[in-house]
């Protein structure tokens, strides 16, 4: 499968708007317009608390059908509700009624050398000509394979074309292919949702950007018992605290550049140590580069990236067979150049884990660093 790295930025504006009930504003900003996909963040519209922010990937010359993937952040730390959605003008659906549709070629290897197909995802009617399914619903053994799938096909374009197929099972809908963003855009286009999915995550935790307030493990009220019927009155104290707010290792070594050889050849590290714990850069030359963090998530991670008080950067992580630490290989450039110039990187996982590392002598090692996997 394709992995994207991400390169560049996208530039955005913003575009006040109606939502097509003509009741309520919603306020939409622009990362990524394309003849095939748009990536925007929507927010601001009707009740806050329940209609939250999200970002959004929609079609845009696939009338007079749709397809939209909107995610927004979850209850869990680094998370995100992501539900896909699908409409076509003249459907006239009733509200309430289901559909069995399968997206793209969902296959995985079973046992005794057999392919096993991905089952078909269920789609709610919640509107006359609007279908939507939430990934969350789906079968769990399938869901990282879906989204996998999804993404890829709308920002990876193929010799072939698109690989992004809804098939519906029910009823006498015709296949549809929607074309993936221009090859020559995959990149920017990736680059754009991920700096959309890390300004919802800064929104929300900035309450004056309109996000909520953070939970704090202080509280001038006195500790309330449990309720009557034994629930628990839900104020955070020292058990009960979010893991968000556990003690950040913290490590303060020098940033150091390297360059040796490996199994595929030369590699270029700068990285900051503090015992077994490791952060920090690795690429070979004419190659992408790399993030990687060794001693501190146990499990596939996705994490936060955050240089001071600028925007924090949302990456997924895979361990590494060859070096066993965790790398996330879906961040900027420009990260390098914060570092570069920065006083403090903060990283902080899905569950709470949170290092945060000086940035001591990154401004030399950096960019020997940058030259060194740089060349050709």
């Amino acid at each position: 499968m394709n992995k994207l790295r991400t390169i560049g930025f996208a530039s955005c504006f913003v575009l006040p708007g109606y939502l097509s009930t003509g009741q309520a504003f919603s306020q939409e900003t622009t990362y990524y317009q394309g003849t095939s996909w748009t990536i925007q963040m929507v927010k601001g519209a009707g009740n806050a608390s329940t209609e939250p922010a999200y970002c959004e990937v929609k079609t845009t010359s696939f009338e007079p059908r749709s397809v939209a993937i909107q995610s927004s952040l979850s209850k869990e730390a680094g998370m995100y509700r992501t539900v896909i959605k699908l409409r076509k003008l003249g459907w006239q659906m009733p509200i309430g009624a289901s559909a069995k549709v399968k997206m793209a070629t969902l296959v995985k290897p079973g046992s005794g050398g057999q392919i096993i197909e991905g089952p078909p995802m269920t789609f709610k009617v919640e509107s006359t000509d609007t279908m939507s399914s939430l990934l969350a619903d789906y079968e769990p053994g399938w869901q990282l394979e879906m989204a996998n799938a999804v993404f890829n096909g709308i920002f990876v374009r193929t010799k072939y074309g698109s690989t992004l197929w809804f098939k519906f099972i029910d009823g006498n809908e015709p296949e549809w292919n929607p074309t993936s963003v221009e090859k020559f855009e995959q990149k920017i286009s990736f680059k754009a949702y991920e700096q959309c999915l890390s300004d919802l995550s800064q929104m929300a935790a900035d309450p004056a950007g309109g996000g909520s307030t953070p939970l704090s493990s202080t509280s001038p009220l006195a500790p309330q018992a449990a309720n009557k019927d034994g629930a628990s009155s839900g104020l955070p104290n020292a058990s009960t605290a979010p893991a968000n707010l556990a003690e950040p290792i913290v490590i303060s070594g020098v940033w150091r550049f390297d360059a040796r050889e490996e199994d595929w050849g030369e590699t270029c590290f700068v990285e900051s140590r503090n015992g077994d714990i490791k952060i920090g850069f690795m690429g070979s030359p004419g190659e992408d580069f790399v993030g990687f963090v060794d001693g501190v998530f146990k499990d596939a991670a996705k994490a936060t990236w955050q240089v001071d008080d600028r925007p924090a950067l949302v990456s997924e992580a895979g361990q590494s067979d060859y070096f066993g630490w965790h790398e996330f290989d879906q961040l900027p450039m420009d990260l390098l150049d914060q570092i570069s110039s920065g006083k403090e990187l903060a990283i902080t996982g899905a569950k709470g884990e949170r290092t945060v590392v000086s940035l001591k002598g990154a401004s030399e090692a950096v960019p020997r660093f940058k030259a060194c996997f740089g060349k050709h």
